[in-house]
């Protein structure tokens, strides 16, 4: 199964397969996006989710990213997703833990990966002057070297499924 990761600057952050990154993001919709509407999440929805964040959105994506956390944090694991227990019982199909108390236990090395994703972003900008996007990508070093080489413009143009899910 293909490892999905947070790219940015130097550094791939390892998430772990597509199908738990497709269920964060998908949380982040249901609880984030669709629970609290008078908020604009499309930063994290859409501009992260399918194709990457300029360097100006970095700072806001942390906040929201911050924001959804808290959110999480009220949801109990448990009863917040319909886990597939099949899917949890192989190692390679999941890495994700629902004994944890809080969709925020669940997803925490997602919102911490990627803090450590932006700040590496920022961290290559202040040392080379060259903004590497923080994005989701094929961890893996075949995948992540054929996205890597697609220029932004076809990110930018991207409808419909993300790269790192083809």
């Amino acid at each position: 199964m293909r490892k999905i990761g947070f790219h940015g600057g130097h550094t791939i952050c390892e998430l772990g397969p597509a199908p738990d990154v497709a269920l964060f993001f998908s949380c982040i919709e249901r609880y984030a996006a669709q629970d609290h509407p008078e908020q604009d999440w499309s930063l994290l929805t859409d501009r992260l989710y399918r194709r990457y964040l300029r360097w100006e959105e970095l700072d806001h994506a942390l906040a929201l990213m911050a924001q959804g956390r808290e959110i999480f944090a009220q949801k109990a694991a448990a009863s917040s997703v319909e886990w597939d227990a099949a899917m949890l019982a192989n190692p390679e199909k999941s890495w994700l833990n629902p004994e944890q108390p809080t969709l925020a236990d669940v997803f925490s090395k997602y919102f911490e990966q990627f803090v450590d994703a932006c700040n590496s972003a920022k961290s290559f900008f202040e040392t080379f002057n060259i903004y590497q996007p923080v994005r989701v990508v094929i961890s893996d070093l075949p995948g992540f070297a054929r996205d890597k080489k697609k220029p932004l413009a076809e990110y930018d143009a991207l409808e419909g499924e993300p790269f790192w899910l083809r």
